[in-house]
C-alpha cells in the first residue's frame, strides 16, 4: 500500500470514528432501511453462518441476527475503532447473544477459507482501498454453496446538491466528482456489478435495483445528518478553508429543488447483487 494510500485510510477511518455515536441518528434512517433490505433480499437463513463486511452500526447486522435466530450466528466486522466499540454497546444493550463485532481489515478478514454461510457488504465499496482485494475475500471465507450479498449506491446521471455546491465554490476543483474516483471498479451500474460478480467466481447471479425516496423534514435536518455520515470529512476539509458558512448557504439554496410538501425530497436507487459460490 501506498503512503498516500494509507493517510487516505486513516484521514477516512478518522472521520467514522467522530461520526459513529451520531451514525444514522438524524433524519430518515435510510441507512438502517437498506439494511435491513440487503438482509431481505439475501434469504437468511435460521441456523447459519453470516459475516457483514463494514458493518458501521450494524444496519444489515442486527437484522441478520434476527435472521439466522438463537442457533445461528452474525459477526460484523468494520475498520473504525469507534464504530465496533457503538455497535457492541447495541449488542449488548439489545442482549443479544448471537451476534459480535470486530475490528478489521476488510482487504485482510482475519477467518478461515470456508467459514460462513453468507458474506453481506453494504453501501460500503467506495471506501475500500482496493474493492476487488475485498470482494476475493469475502469469496474465500464464503462456504461452497454459500451466498454473498452487496448493496451499492446506483450511479446518478446528475451530480448531487454537495458536488454542485463544492464546483461552484471551487472551480479550480472542478474535475473533481465527489460520487466516482476514475479507475475504480465499476459497483454503480448493473452491467459493472454483474462483471465483478462473475469475475470472482459467483454464480447464480441476481441483481435487483430499488428506487425509494425519504424526506428530512427540513434543510436544518439534512444539514446535521450530513454531518453524521461520511460527508463529514467534505465538511471539515470545507470548514479548514473557512468557506463552512458559505457552503451551507448555497446548500440550501440548491436543496429547494427537492423541496415539496412534505419536506426535502431523497431519491436513491440501489442496487442489491447476490451470487453463490
Amino acid at each position: 500500500m501506498s503512503l498516500d494510500m494509507f493517510k487516505s485510510n486513516e484521514r477516512l477511518e478518522g472521520v467514522f470514528n467522530r461520526v459513529a455515536a451520531n451514525f444514522d441518528s438524524i433524519g430518515p434512517k435510510y441507512f438502517s432501511y437498506l439494511g435491513g433490505e440487503l438482509v431481505e433480499y439475501s434469504r437468511v437463513k435460521e441456523g447459519t453462518t453470516l459475516l457483514d463486511v463494514a458493518c458501521g452500526k450494524g444496519a444489515s447486522l442486527f437484522p441478520a441476527a434476527h435472521s439466522v435466530g438463537e442457533n445461528g450466528q452474525v459477526i460484523g466486522v468494520d475498520f473504525s475503532k469507534e464504530m465496533v466499540k457503538e455497535t457492541q454497546s447495541l449488542i449488548c444493550v439489545n442482549g443479544l447473544r448471537n451476534a459480535k463485532v470486530m475490528q478489521m481489515d476488510a482487504e485482510k478478514l482475519d477467518f478461515l477459507d470456508n467459514s460462513f454461510d453468507y458474506v453481506l457488504c453494504g453501501l460500503s465499496t467506495s471506501f475500500f482501498s482496493n474493492s476487488l482485494i475485498v470482494m476475493d475475500e469475502m469469496y474465500r471465507v464464503l462456504k461452497d454453496e454459500g451466498r454473498l450479498g452487496l448493496s451499492t449506491w446506483k450511479k446518478k446521471d446528475n451530480k448531487g446538491v454537495l458536488d454542485k455546491v463544492y464546483t461552484k465554490l471551487f472551480p479550480e476543483n472542478q474535475n473533481r466528482n465527489l460520487n466516482n474516483i476514475t479507475g475504480r471498479p465499476d459497483f454503480g451500474s448493473v452491467d459493472g456489478v454483474e462483471k465483478i460478480l462473475k469475475n470472482i467466481g459467483l454464480k447464480n447471479r441476481e441483481i435487483i435495483v430499488e428506487e425509494k425516496t425519504f424526506y428530512y423534514k427540513d434543510e436544518e435536518e439534512w444539514w446535521q445528518e450530513q454531518w453524521t455520515n461520511a460527508s463529514r470529512g467534505l465538511f471539515e476539509h470545507i470548514e479548514s478553508l473557512g468557506a463552512i458558512n458559505e457552503f451551507k448557504k448555497e446548500a440550501f439554496i440548491e436543496l429547494m429543488e427537492y423541496k415539496d410538501v412534505h419536506g426535502i425530497r431523497f431519491d436513491i436507487e440501489v442496487i442489491f447483487s447476490f451470487g453463490q459460490k
